[in-house]
This record gives C-alpha cells, structure tokens and sequence, in this order.
C-alpha cells in the first residue's frame, strides 16, 4: 500500500510523543524534527507506510539515544493482558462459536497501539472483550479462513503489537487444539519499533508454548518482504497459511503476490478503512486479493 499523504501525520506524531515522553528539552525536539521533514521530503512515497516509519523511527531513537523507548511500557501491557488471560479464555469457551469468538478477541486486542491516532487504555480493552459477543465483524473470512486451516500442515502468525501478544497466543493455541497435526511459528520484529512485538516480548509470554519464534531480521513498522531475512522469506512462502495480524502488516503486505494471507485487524485511519470500504475502528477478517490501492 502506498504511503497515503495522511500517514505523514503518523510519522510526525511519533516524533511529538516521544520527545514528549521522555521530556526532550526544545532544541532536541526541533533537532529531530527538522531531521524527520528532511526526510519525509525526499523519501519514496510509493513505499509503504510501515517502511517509511521505519527511517522516522531511526531518526527519533539517534535524538533520544535510546533503542526501545517503551520497552518499559510495553513490558506492563503485556503483564496487563496476561492478568486476564484465564477470564478470556473463560469467555471463549462458554462461546458458540468458539473459533469465531478468540478470532475477534484477538483482532479487539489490535487496540494496543502506539503509533495509531486514537486513545487506549487497559479498560477500553476489557470492555472489548466483555462485549465481543454483541461485535461484528465488518469483513468477515473467518470460515474462509477456517477451511483453509482444515488443510494446512503449517502456518505463520504475524505478530503486531505488545499486550495483544497474549491474546495471540491464546488463539494460536486454540488453533493448535483444533488442528493439532499444524506447525505455526510466530513471527516478530527483527528491531524495536514503536510498541510492536520482539523476541523479547514473545519470550516474556511463553510464546514458545504454541509456536516457534522466528524474527523477520527487519525492524519496519509491518513486514516489508523487500527487506526481511532470507530465511523469514523462505519460511513466508513455504507455509500454508499465514494470518497476518494488525494494520501496518496490512499495509505491508495487502499487495504481495501470496496466496493464503488472511489479515486481522483494526482499520484504524480514514485511508486503512477506505481501502476496505469500511468504518474507522471496524475489526476485519479479510483474504489477502492483492489489492492494488489509492493514489
């Protein structure tokens, strides 16, 4: 997806949150951002949004000298969802639809996002939850979806956020009880940007209980196939299925030419959602189609 005019704001907003979060005095604000609009100017807008934040990210940890700003907080949301992993799964299981049900759990976890444009808390996640039964799904492939699982040997969950990882976990896990013979792997970061999921984070929740880790080798705001390892790439195009979780692996990935990508997400900006012919804050389970999209 091309970067959209719109997504400048996002860039520029980042470099705003977190002087401000670490109480950067004036002049290293003004530093950092002339730098993030020198780059903006010239960069490639026919890249992606997730690509393009990647430089702004670089640009914003050399000003603040540090490599992962919210590691700290993203430690505490993970610890957070942890704490009502047993009422999730609680939720689940006195479901209809129990697939259905952890599928738009998981995709109401996508909330947690540092880098969006709408506020968060813990408490509007649980509402979520607690009212997941009522919440409809404004593109709705999950049997598509579970078709394709019915048949698959292996898949790749595409991590997003912290905090979210627990709830992914949790749906990886049920997808593992429901099709046991199925190898997943987790894919993660290669580098920390913004509040997105590592290594670090996937160790911090046991990941390695229901999948392998494997990072991309690339620290992009999605998965930018162009600039992920050799082996992430390998992998990508071996497996069966992949479930690609949250808006900027959306973004990366909704023009990749790969069958059996199916994206769960949050459309959280006007751009995101008109793509998909939406609401803003709609959640969606959509089939990859290699959308070719705006100008």
């Amino acid at each position: 997806m091309k970067l959209n005019f719109n997504c400048i704001k996002c860039n520029v907003n980042q470099v705003i949150q977190v002087m401000d979060l670490f109480k950067a005095e004036r002049s290293k604000k003004e530093e950092a951002m002339r730098e993030v609009l020198t780059y903006l100017s010239k960069t490639d807008y026919d890249r992606c949004n997730p690509e393009v934040i990647e430089g702004t990210w670089r640009i914003i940890l050399k000003h603040i000298e540090k490599d992962d700003p919210y590691k700290d907080i993203k430690k505490y949301y993970n610890y957070e969802v942890l704490k009502i992993e047993k009422e999730v799964e609680k939720i689940i299981e006195n479901s209809k639809n129990k697939f259905n049900t952890a599928l738009k759990i998981v995709i109401a976890g996508n909330l947690i996002d540092f880098a969006a444009g709408h506020e968060f808390n813990i408490k509007m996640l649980e509402k979520q939850i607690a009212n997941i039964e009522k919440t409809k799904l404004a593109i709705d492939d999950s049997e598509i979806l579970y078709e394709h699982l019915k048949g698959a040997k292996s898949i790749i969950y595409l991590g997003d956020n912290c905090g979210e990882i627990c709830l992914d976990k949790i749906f990886i896990k049920y997808i593992k009880k429901e099709f046991p013979n199925i190898k997943a792997y987790f894919g993660v970061r290669g580098k920390a940007i913004v509040n997105d999921v590592t290594i670090e984070d996937a160790q911090m929740v046991n990941m390695k209980e229901v999948a392998e880790v494997i990072d991309n080798g690339d620290g992009s705001l999605g998965t930018v196939i162009s600039r992920v390892s050799s082996e992430f790439k390998n992998k990508f195009y071996d497996v069966d299925v992949i479930i690609a979780k949250g808006q900027g692996n959306y973004e990366s990935l909704c023009e990749v030419d790969r069958e059996n990508i199916f994206h769960l997400f949050m459309a959280k900006c006007e751009p995101v959602a008109k793509s998909l012919d939406v609401k803003t804050m709609s959640i969606v389970c959509v089939k990859n189609k290699k959308r070719q999209i705006w100008e």
